[in-house]
């Protein structure tokens, strides 16, 4: 099933660059204006200068990135890891009043079409985001962030892992409140025992299927030049690979803005719901965040809160509105809280097609900032959602189908320029042969 191979990435040096922490940052899609030119400001060596760059009037973002990383090269800012690895990564993080620790593996994953169900899939995704990430990738020749993969468990995996992390550290760095720790996976026999685990392991895209889909873009264009490899970096992503059973998988939901709708439609809105949800109209002081939240402690099959600038509705449903949804969606997909809210709300109610969605929906995480969208006018509706689950996800990945853009969120994100991988060099050929 899945081939997986250590990689050759380029990381940060901390005698040149001082604390790594200073360094990394979050990946591209979850990185606000405002944080973009903090993180600029922190260090000049900063992940930004790769992850999200600008143009300097001569160069443009992907041209000034290629040129930055020449420059980091030639001063030993970062170095190549002196050979491939696969890499323990450890995060450490809280959410509310309780503390989590995420164990990851890093590895080189082979890139597969997602119709030979080898790596799944659960989401659908933007043209945007891919081609300024092929762009990237071809100015670059690296990736500044992993893409994020599931996988049952395999004991042989979680005895590697282990006996790696009891070393002390390669690196540590801390990022949004999250320390993350990270050991190399060297020795022949500990990379042989991980490639023959994950060869009976299907993977399940957990995070970054943008950047799945572009890394098969990039793939293509490589194997169709002359000189072209099998076994060179660029046939595989690198992939930070967690365990279903890992107990730090958090996933938070992820709230819909709507904007530029049909002002008539959004005037309807309150009666087009009456006639498919049970509508509650409690009173609020405002709304705030603890309003919004409360009201989607339910255990009705679906449920969400919208806002429409008037007031606050709690909409809530049974099995039956699986009747109004496409008859040619997988059952998984039905019992989605989003695929409800797509169809029938921002599909339905408010006139906005599918093809549609990427011009009308915004997505937040800010509970605060959507409502205050919507008061002062940036937005014309919020809508608040529970958190999709891990075995949705999978449920929905073993169907075939793919849920909405922007389903899950797991936290934490798993930072760009801790591990920089390379895409133009070569790897040795499969190990643990049997």
């Amino acid at each position: 099933m899945a081939e997986v191979r250590p990689i050759l990435p380029l990381l940060y040096d901390p005698t040149v660059v001082g604390d790594v922490s200073s360094v990394i940052t979050p990946p591209y899609d979850v990185i606000s204006p405002e944080e973009q030119d903090r993180f600029r400001e922190r260090s000049p060596y900063s992940a930004i200068h790769l992850e999200l760059p600008v143009g300097d009037g001569a160069l443009d973002p992907y041209r000034r990135a290629a040129s930055v990383l020449r420059g980091w090269r030639a001063v030993g800012v970062v170095r190549e890891h002196p050979r491939p690895a696969f890499f323990v990564h450890r995060q450490s993080f809280r959410v509310g009043d309780r503390s989590y620790e995420r164990t990851a593996l890093l590895a080189g994953v082979r890139l597969v079409d997602w119709s030979e169900g080898v790596v799944l899939p659960h989401e659908r995704t933007l043209r945007g985001p891919k081609r300024d990430r092929l762009e990237l990738l071809r100015a670059t020749g690296v990736a500044p962030s992993p893409v994020f993969g599931l996988y049952d468990p395999l004991p042989e995996v979680s005895e590697v892992i282990g006996s790696a992390s009891r070393a002390e550290p390669l690196l540590v760095a801390c990022e949004g409140g999250v320390e993350n720790r990270l050991w190399p996976v060297e020795g022949e026999e500990a990379q042989a025992a991980i490639e023959r685990a994950f060869r009976s392991a299907r993977i399940y895209m957990a995070d970054g299927h943008h950047r799945y889909e572009t890394a098969l873009a990039y793939r293509d264009e490589c194997l169709s030049k002359p000189g072209a490899s099998r076994t060179a970096s660029y046939n595989y992503v690198a992939m930070s690979l967690v365990a279903f059973d890992d107990p730090g998988l958090v996933v938070l939901p992820t709230h819909r803005l709507v904007v530029g709708a049909d002002p008539e439609a959004v005037a309807a809105l309150p009666e087009q719901l009456d006639g498919l949800f049970r509508v509650e109209r409690p009173r609020t002081t405002g709304p705030s965040e603890a309003e919004v939240e409360g009201l989607l402690e339910t255990d009705a099959p679906y449920a969400f809160v919208v806002h429409d600038g008037a007031e606050l509705l709690r909409l809530t449903g049974d099995e039956v509105l699986r009747s109004l949804l496409p008859a040619d969606r997988s059952d998984a997909w039905k019992a989605l809280d989003l695929a409800v809210l797509h169809e029938l709300v921002i599909g339905r109610a408010l006139g906005i097609a599918p093809e549609r969605t990427e011009e009308h929906v915004r997505y937040t995480r800010d509970v605060p900032g959507a409502l205050d969208a919507v008061r002062s006018g940036r937005a014309q509706v919020a809508c608040f959602v529970r958190p999709t689950s891990v075995g949705q996800l999978r449920a929905v990945a073993d169907a075939g189908d793919k849920m909405p853009q922007k389903s899950t969120y797991f936290y934490p994100k798993f930072p760009a320029g801790l591990v920089i991988n390379q895409l133009q060099v070569e790897l040795p050929g499969p190990g643990g042969d049997v």
